[in-house]
């Protein structure tokens, strides 16, 4: 098969991007029989390494993806339009999204796969976006792309039952593929390379900290997360919050600023910003134990990242955390602050304990591999293949139920029209 790929968020610097840039990668090093083809939008093009044995078509658009496609902005209907068109040209079998947020029209191509990693944006919108344009906007590109789909792959069984439910799909229709953490991420000793970077970052070598890596957004439930650390971390250790500052995501910084300022902790909170992974990895060795908040998560790669390096993990019970961690972390209810400030204390207070997740998160971190990730993907493409299935065609099998809250999905009845589909990012 002659397979696309959506290269449009290969530069973003969050999960969408880092998802899209490993599985790439992973399918390129795959034994395959498979042609892989990427477009890529022209502003995005210098910034973004693409495999030498795939093909790349470089799109013309006025604006790339990455940054038009923001909480607060929206693609413009020609850009997408641009993407379309170089897809129908190139001659492609099938075309994958590795994530609706970068989803444009496509037409001329018998098969469609797209990677939707949960339903936060639609049972949820008000943690994601700011505006109700934007909520709108994303509601009816997520409704747009599970109908254009011949299959919707997701990272985890939890997720697989919650797309199921929303979109009241058939359960054929949901494929599984999985992530991993980079090669990078492993154990490293503390020493000067390592108190180096942590000191670009403004953490003084020697601190005891618990360490957060993703992003600031409401969703991400650091306002509790900082309210159980107040009451119950030592008052020698620090708590550091690892995510991009300027990130073109919902983000609630102010407020996490204020919540600080109430609970008296001042310096013993930390921001770094965005931290890249040969740092990060660092971060990750000598903190004494990751902390995933989070109200809900498609996978949640940071603890798969912290377990590979040796670093327990303490959850929450939301979303497929606790079916990623499983044995390697503690976990607790991420609406209850003392349950929180409960496993924070704990972690401190039972060093045997946490020996023994620090034990078990290298070998749970094992099983996650973009390997297998890629290997599951191809399968699910050659499922697709013209032999091995019917030709693709809209009908009761290939479109979402309609929920009462979501009418817009009306509009994609029938024939697949270009000016139906929203433009928000």
């Amino acid at each position: 098969m002659r397979i696309g790929f959506d290269g449009s968020c290969l530069a973003n610097r969050r999960g969408f991007g880092r998802f899209t840039r490993e599985m790439l990668t992973a399918l390129a090093e795959a034994p395959r029989d498979h042609e892989l083809v990427v477009f890529v939008d022209r502003p995005s093009a210098p910034h973004v390494n693409i495999p030498a044995n795939c093909e790349r078509v470089v799109v013309e658009v006025g604006e790339a993806p990455t940054k038009a496609a923001s909480a607060t902005g929206r693609r413009r209907l020609g850009d997408m339009l641009a993407m379309g068109r170089a897809v129908a040209g190139a001659k492609i079998d099938l075309m994958y999204f590795p994530a609706t947020y970068s989803f444009f029209p496509i037409w001329g191509v018998k098969r469609v796969v797209v990677t939707m990693f949960d339903t936060l944006a639609l049972a949820h919108p008000d943690l994601v976006f700011p505006t109700w344009q934007g909520r709108l906007a994303w509601k009816a590109k997520e409704y747009a792309a599970a109908f254009w789909s011949d299959r919707i792959v997701t990272s985890s069984e939890t997720s697989r039952r919650d797309l199921i439910a929303w979109f009241r799909l058939p359960e054929r229709k949901v494929a599984l593929t999985t992530l991993g953490p980079d090669p990078l991420f492993g154990p490293r000793e503390p020493g000067p390379v390592s108190d180096a970077a942590l000191a670009r970052y403004g953490v003084t070598p020697g601190t005891r900290f618990l360490l957060y890596v993703g992003g600031l957004s409401p969703h991400k439930n650091l306002a509790r997360l900082i309210e159980a650390f107040a009451q119950s971390a030592p008052s020698d250790v620090t708590l550091v919050l690892v995510g991009d500052m300027g990130d073109v995501f919902h983000t609630h910084v102010p407020v996490l600023r204020e919540t600080i300022a109430r609970c008296e902790l001042g310096e013993r909170v930390h921001f770094t910003g965005f931290v890249p992974d040969e740092d990060l990895v660092y971060f990750y060795n000598r903190a004494v134990a990751l902390v995933q908040p989070s109200l809900m998560e498609g996978f949640g790669l940071p603890p798969v990242e912290a377990m590979a390096c040796g670093t327990p993990v303490l959850s929450s019970i939301a979303g497929s955390l606790p079916e990623v961690v499983g044995e390697a972390g503690m976990f607790f209810d991420p609406r209850d602050v003392g349950a929180i400030a409960d496993a924070l204390r704990r972690v401190f207070d039972d060093p045997a304990e946490r020996t023994r997740l620090a034990r078990i998160a290298r070998r749970r971190a094992a099983e996650f591999t973009w390997a297998e990730g890629a290997r599951r993907l191809f399968a699910c493409f050659e499922s697709l293949a013209p032999s091995a299935a019917p030709n693709r065609r809209v009908d009761s099998a290939h479109r979402p139920g309609v929920r009462p809250e979501a009418d817009a999905a009306d509009s994609f009845q029938g024939a697949k029209s270009t000016s139906e589909v929203a433009s928000q990012g």
